[in-house]
């Protein structure tokens, strides 16, 4: 049988190394895509078998706080300096090296209660940012984190979690 109490409210506060990243508007989503090769053999006509090859663990976060900060930590090789962000790098940078924890914290729930939480452990924005300006809507930075292999975690936790385990 079903439990009321098992439906929730998807508004959530967002932190990425630590810091809260303020507002956001029209909700976050987070999308696990996992990649796989289909085996295929003579003798069936359908699937035989897939193959894990490869997976993606990400979230779109559409910040509302349009300050300096906030496009420094959605533009991932940009440079802050103080009181200006400059955007163009050589090519070659590691994105890994900018890679931090994100966390999707449910408003609902306590500080302390992680139960519903979402981590990705190495995130980095690697989406186009787009920032609008027109008379009849907020200035929106729709941030994608990426996740990035954490080698330093088990096979099987090593983009992030769901649950009380940060």
């Amino acid at each position: 049988m079903g439990n009321i109490l098992n439906v929730k409210l998807g508004v959530c506060r967002v932190t990425f190394g630590g810091v809260d990243l303020g507002h956001t508007i029209g909700g976050v989503e987070v999308t696990y895509s996992p990649e796989y090769h289909e085996t295929k053999v003579d003798q069936f006509a359908g699937v035989s078998e897939r193959w894990l090859v490869g997976e993606k663990l990400s979230a779109k976060v559409p910040l509302a706080e349009n300050t300096l900060q906030t496009i420094k930590n959605a533009i991932t090789h940009s440079t802050d300096n103080t009181d200006h962000v400059t955007i163009g790098s050589e090519a070659g940078k590691r994105s890994s090296t900018f890679a931090k924890l994100l966390v999707l914290h449910p408003v609902a729930n306590e500080d302390a209660d992680r139960s519903d939480d979402v981590g990705i452990y190495k995130a980095h924005v690697s989406n186009e940012i787009t920032i609008g300006y027109k008379n009849d809507g907020e200035q929106i930075v729709e941030a994608v984190f990426d996740g990035l292999v954490d080698e330093g975690r088990s096979d099987g936790n090593l983009l992030g979690m769901i649950g009380d385990s940060l």
